[in-house]
């Protein structure tokens, strides 16, 4: 809608009183949606991307895998038309993890071959080059190259050198996310996170950082367990696999953009995951219903 028809009033206000500075740059508009910005959209349309893309995979009717695929299709375009370059790791990382979550080797082979490709064509070709939307993409995987990467890692080293001796943080509300300068102006405030996981790392120190990773990732790994030895029922399988790859992908794209915190993001993120974690008990009762039907 914004890319052929505009922004409607209220979108304009926002961009006007500031989304501007990083919605019409250079390279073009990154539209944004419903969203509360364009990194948001971005990482979630590839989130959606994965999740119609590997569902249509285990559709039995023909009319259902053509019209997933045909979602996951348009959910790729518009996470590029975002301009979010971070949010391209979201199908990546998630066309990894199906790979494992399969235990096909024709699913291994294909998704290793498919992501060698993908890489080889943004990283060492400048087929599209021409193209503003595939030419800011293909930056992500150039990071040493791009002025932002830089600025966000020499910002890291300042909040290290400061967080050394606070092993729990600066406090909650107190990063530089632009909220935190609203509640006290002072160091940490100061210097943009731009990640998810600094901003977890400046509020609550390094030991707030590894037990939230490490609660996602047990998360993460329990689910991919569930997945692969106790769901039998191929299309609840195609759908929560789906589903669980987004989430990975997404998770690992919130390093380079501090979106896992906004809304929608992270209930849809945890809402998929207790289902994913429930997922055995979904399974059983649908071949108990397959049971008493035959």
């Amino acid at each position: 809608m914004q890319k052929f028809f505009g922004f409607d009033t209220y979108e304009t206000r926002w961009l006007n009183n500031g989304g501007a500075t990083t919605h019409i740059i250079h390279s073009g508009i990154r539209y944004f949606s419903f969203f509360t910005d364009a990194s948001n959209m971005g990482s979630n349309m590839g989130g959606a991307g994965i999740i119609w893309g590997i569902t249509s995979l285990y559709m039995k009717n023909k009319a259902f895998r053509i019209y997933y695929a045909s979602v996951a299709v348009a959910s790729l375009y518009t996470m590029m038309l975002s301009g979010t370059r971070g949010a391209i790791i979201v199908p990546l990382a998630g066309l990894a993890l199906y790979t494992v979550v399969s235990k096909q080797t024709r699913s291994i082979l294909i998704g290793t071959a498919s992501l060698v490709l993908i890489y080889v064509f943004f990283a060492f070709t400048m087929i599209g080059q021409s193209n503003a939307t595939i030419r800011r993409m293909r930056t992500a995987f150039t990071p040493s190259e791009d002025a932002s990467y830089i600025v966000r890692k020499e910002n890291q080293k300042k909040l290290k050198e400061y967080l050394k001796y606070k092993p729990f943080g600066e406090g909650l509300g107190l990063s530089g996310d632009g909220l935190g300068v609203k509640v006290s102006r002072r160091f940490t405030t100061s210097i943009p996170t731009d990640s998810w996981y600094v901003k977890i790392w400046v509020e609550t120190g390094i030991i707030g950082l590894i037990l939230y990773m490490g609660m996602v990732f047990i998360t993460i790994a329990r689910g991919t367990w569930i997945l692969m030895f106790n769901i039998h029922d191929p299309e609840l399988k195609g759908i929560l696999t789906g589903w669980l790859c987004a989430i990975f992908g997404m998770f690992l794209s919130a390093y380079g953009n501090s979106f896992w915190g906004q809304f929608p993001t992270m209930v849809i993120a945890f809402m998929g995951m207790s289902f994913i974690l429930n997922g055995k008990y979904f399974d059983k009762e649908l071949s108990d219903k397959i049971k008493n039907y035959s």
